[in-house]
């Protein structure tokens, strides 16, 4: 559904970000991930692939979104040798704002999460701006495992979701398919959310000021790096 530019905007000023209060055991979390024709949203690539699943007290449900997109241009082969979509694989399939109403369906009222959770909303807010999803983006609490991960553990040599699989022992998925990254940033969100619990983490905006925090300390190891 895509609302008028001025409905979006009314819509953004009265509803407060919400949720916030919600404890970490009693919240439901959505894990999103997307995988795009390319990296640069603002010079016409396009999502391809879309899927999320939800966590609720520390455990995955069999909740699961998993939809492949018909991006409305051509699928570099680059970028098919990463995420594995080919142009035939796309074939027939919705646009975006053919089932926004759909995923936004799904993400319901969860918080939603992703690892580098900034990359999606930039796609999402940039190709549908004034849609039902966008909106999503807007109202719902968003938390990033990326800076979420810097925060709790900053020692660690990387952050980027496959080494903090590794680390963490997390089950590996196939890596660039949105479902499968999305499967695996549940998990690692499960152990970062039981670890800020341990150190006095009560509600969802507890991680959020925790996530804020990667911030100063990215600053900090950035500035304090030998090379």
């Amino acid at each position: 559904m895509i609302l008028e530019k001025n409905m979006f905007n009314f819509l953004n000023k009265i509803f407060p970000k919400k949720f916030n209060d919600r404890k970490l055991v009693e919240e439901t979390f959505c894990i999103i991930d997307t995988e795009t024709t390319g990296l640069e949203v603002r010079s016409g690539d396009k999502i391809i692939s879309f899927a999320g699943v939800k966590v609720k007290s520390f455990k995955l449900l069999d909740a699961i979104f998993d939809q492949l997109i018909d991006p409305e241009r051509d699928v570099p082969l680059s970028s098919s040798k990463i995420h594995g979509i080919y142009q035939k694989d796309i074939v027939g399939k919705p646009k975006i704002r053919e089932i926004e109403h759909d995923i936004s369906n799904f993400i319901s009222n969860c918080t939603i999460v992703g690892h580098n959770i900034q990359f999606d909303q930039d796609f999402v807010e940039t190709i549908i701006p004034y849609s039902e999803l966008a909106l999503k983006f807007k109202l719902n609490p968003i938390l990033d495992t990326f800076s979420l991960a810097i925060s709790l553990f900053p020692d660690l040599q990387s952050h980027e979701l496959s080494d903090l699989c590794k680390t963490f022992k997390i089950k590996p998925e196939i890596r660039h398919t949105a479902l499968g990254d999305s499967i695996m940033t549940a998990n690692l969100f499960v152990i970062l959310a039981r670890e800020a619990q341990e150190r006095g983490a009560k509600n969802v905006y507890d991680l959020i000021k925790i996530m804020n925090k990667s911030i100063e300390i990215s600053k900090h190891l950035k500035k304090n790096k030998h090379y």
